[in-house]
C-alpha cells in the first residue's frame, strides 16, 4: 500500500522544473567540469520528459510530474523530497523555534 500512495500522490505532483534546478544545484556543489554537468543535465531532462506509462494495456503520456512506474521516478522523488526536507521544512521549523 505505501508504494501505491507514493505513485498516486507524490510522483505526479513533483514539479519537474524545480527538480531539474535542484539537481543542477547538487551538480554545482560537486567538483565536476562544466561539460560533465551539462551532459548529466541533458540526460536527466530526457529521462524526466519520458512520461509514458502502461495501464490496462493502454499507453498514456503523463502531462505533469514524474511518470508512475518509471524506474527513475522513485529516485527523482527522493531527491526532491530530501531537498525540501533539508531546506524548506528546516527553515519553517527554525522560524517557529521547533526543536527535536
Amino acid at each position: 500500500m505505501p508504494l501505491l500512495i507514493l505513485a498516486t500522490c507524490i510522483l505526479p505532483n513533483v514539479p519537474t522544473n524545480e527538480l531539474l534546478k535542484i539537481i543542477n544545484i547538487m551538480c554545482e556543489q560537486q567538483v565536476m567540469n562544466d561539460r560533465l554537468k551539462q551532459e548529466i543535465m541533458k540526460i536527466l531532462q530526457i529521462l524526466i520528459e519520458q512520461n509514458y506509462f502502461l495501464f490496462h494495456d493502454t499507453i498514456y503520456i503523463q502531462n505533469g510530474g514524474l511518470a508512475m512506474g518509471a524506474p527513475t521516478s522513485s529516485v527523482f522523488s527522493e531527491i526532491y523530497l530530501q531537498y525540501i526536507e533539508n531546506t524548506e521544512i528546516c527553515d519553517v521549523l527554525l522560524q517557529h523555534q521547533v526543536e527535536g
